[in-house]
């Protein structure tokens, strides 16, 4: 296969928006080497157990806000966002970068307590200038997406009045701004809907972070109607929050993956049905997920216990974790629809990034319900197994897998071909399969924090991690055709 076809070019000097001092490839390869660092030290240095569950959980967003930014460059490179950037704004790309920045610098502040005590303000005002840049990132890519059509089209207005023209002219009113988004394929409308998802999820990230630094505070009514006090309400919105976070970027990664690697757009019926089955299925559970888990931290909803069993209905399916697996099923049948195609089979790089996706679907979806569904075991004598599960799948089974698949999705967009690819090929499998088997065993033979089982756990998150530098360090080499000016 001629890797060279499939390079992405770089805008190198001016665009039709802005000069660029950066070209995209560089801070893609930075940012993956900054997530691997933070990464490696979250888990060689606080995991487990040296971090309560603050320090862990601010340490960890640095890492989030790298994950967050890969996944910003995969989508402003796979629908070419950046030729039709608004000329007044501070390019997106760079925003996302900074984000990545003061996330880390953040990030390592929380990494001591001793340095944490004597900066105490310092890390968490470091942590919230990265979380707004990368919010704003996120709105950003959403605006820029609704519009992408008209403007490629030629029939967005951009001038605006008053405010009303400016949230006006977001929105297709007309039959001709209706017709621009005829002919768009489930991968953009995917983009959209996880992008819009992951805003929402950020929105109530950040509350949850006001009431934990500054009590009820403006809140104070609302959570008095909620019936529920401080730690109560940031109980009711953590879990909202990192979960749609993540189930939004795996749906990200599947519409980005579906425009990548063209399923939709191939000779072969079957397999654009397929592909654009599991990506309406995929943006299904993704909205679903959203209200459910929306309705979970901003109106107290409890989602009901279903399949229940045994004394007093202990052993039963989350509600919420069976609507979440609607993201799942979507994605691996988007996976059969590229595993379709017989080259597929031949590139060890794309069969790595569907190899995240199902042991993702295995940890959390077919591990996680079988745990669900045996609480009278899980929470009697094979309570250390359920702790150890809740400890690693979702930091392995969903996190890791997810910054994982990035990484190999930024190696195949730039082309990186050769004896680069097969060694980013090589690392990322090991680490898929030994984080894979090591959190699989870790839970159900072994889930001691010594011995060959946990070893093989820790061993499989470092080659992982391991496996992202690289790949930051494929792209640093990879070649991509350059040209000088674009226009739309």
């Amino acid at each position: 296969m001629d890797q060279t076809l499939d390079q992405p070019r770089e805008l190198r000097a001016i665009t039709f928006t802005h000069e660029y001092a950066f070209t995209m490839k560089r801070l893609a390869w930075w940012t993956l080497a900054i997530t691997a660092v933070m990464g490696a030290l979250y888990f060689l240095v606080g995991f487990p157990p040296a971090f309560d569950t603050y320090y862990q959980k601010m340490f960890f967003h640095a890492i989030g806000i790298g994950i967050a930014a890969l996944a910003a460059y995969l989508v402003i490179d796979a629908f070419g966002l950046e030729a039709y950037e608004p000329p007044l704004d501070f390019p997106i790309r760079y925003r996302a970068f900074i984000s990545v920045v003061f996330g880390a610098l953040g990030g390592l502040v929380y990494l001591n307590r001793d340095v944490f005590q004597s900066l105490p303000d310092v890390g968490v005002l470091l942590l919230i200038v990265a979380f707004l840049l990368i919010f704003d990132v996120t709105a950003a890519l959403l605006i820029e997406l609704i519009v992408l059509p008209r403007k490629k089209a030629g029939i967005y207005d951009s001038r605006s009045r008053n405010i009303l023209d400016y949230v006006g002219r977001l929105l297709p009113f007309t039959a001709a701004d209706r017709a621009a988004y005829g002919e768009l394929g489930a991968g953009y409308w995917l983009t959209v809907v996880s992008i819009a998802s992951a805003s929402i999820a950020m929105v109530i990230g950040f509350i949850n972070l006001w009431v934990r630094a500054f009590g009820p505070s403006i809140f104070g009514g609302y959570m008095g109607w909620l019936g529920l006090d401080a730690k109560g309400f940031q109980g009711a919105t953590l879990d909202p929050h990192s979960h749609m976070v993540a189930l939004a970027i795996i749906g990200l990664i599947v519409a980005v993956a579906i425009v990548r690697f063209g399923v939709l757009d191939g000779e072969s019926t079957f397999r654009r049905t397929l592909a654009r089955w599991g990506a309406w299925i995929a943006l299904i559970g993704v909205v679903l997920t959203t209200l459910v888990l929306g309705a979970v931290a901003f109106l107290n909803y409890e989602p009901p216990t279903l399949f229940t069993s045994g004394p007093d209905a202990v052993n039963g399916m989350a509600g919420d974790d069976l609507i979440m697996t609607i993201v799942f099923i979507g994605a691996m049948i988007v996976a059969a629809a590229i595993l379709s195609g017989g080259q597929t089979w031949r590139d060890g790089l794309r069969l790595t990034i569907v190899g995240t996706w199902v042991a993702t679907v295995a940890i959390t979806v077919l591990e996680g319900f079988y745990i669900e569904l045996n609480q009278v075991a899980f929470t009697g004598s094979q309570a250390a197994n359920d702790a150890a599960f809740s400890a690693a799948h979702p930091m392995t089974g969903i996190f890791l897998m997810i910054v994982l698949s990035l990484a190999l999705l930024l190696v195949d967009f730039y082309g990186v071909a050769g004896r680069a690819r097969r060694i980013v090929v090589s690392t990322g499998a090991i680490g898929l399969i030994a984080a894979a088997v090591g959190t699989t065993l870790w839970t159900f033979a072994d889930p001691s924090n010594s011995g060959p089982v946990f070893a093989l756990f820790i061993a499989g998150i470092a080659i992982s991690y391991l496996a992202v530098l690289v790949a930051g360090l494929a792209v640093r080499t990879a070649q991509t055709r350059e040209f000088d000016r674009t226009t739309p």
